[in-house]
């Protein structure tokens, strides 16, 4: 498996080809889709639930109920692998440098429980 060991899992806002080519370079990912809760309405709640249940950080491009949702999360004790959130990148090849970069530099143990915004490669 590439990178350092996060699991990773996208919600319906991350495009499926993303997922295809983040796989294809060897990292461990699950989309909404392939888990069965896309296009049913299911809460950003429900959609960590799911990831916090496979132990898979979970990527999103919405910022806005996943930093409340964090809040709420860690204030009631309950523990997640992480949430990335990314600004809304279409463009697939900088969407995946941005991740890759994202996990082949940070270790399992410092994504845990933490929301964290994805950025721009440095250097890039």
């Amino acid at each position: 498996m590439a990178g350092l060991g996060i699991r990773l899992y996208t919600d319906e806002m991350i495009h499926p080809r993303f997922v295809t080519e983040l796989r294809r370079r060897g990292y461990d990912v699950e989309s909404c889709p392939e888990a069965g809760l896309s296009n049913r309405g299911i809460p950003d709640s429900d959609q960590l639930a799911y990831a916090a249940s496979q132990g898979r950080a979970i990527l999103t491009f919405n910022y806005v109920d996943c930093l409340e949702l964090d809040a709420d999360w860690k204030a009631a004790g309950r523990e997640h692998a992480g949430i990335i959130v990314s600004p809304s990148v279409r463009e697939v090849g900088e969407l995946l440098r941005r991740v890759i970069w994202h996990l082949d530099h940070h270790q399992v143990e410092q994504q845990r429980n933490l929301l964290l915004w994805l950025r721009a490669v440095p250097g890039s």
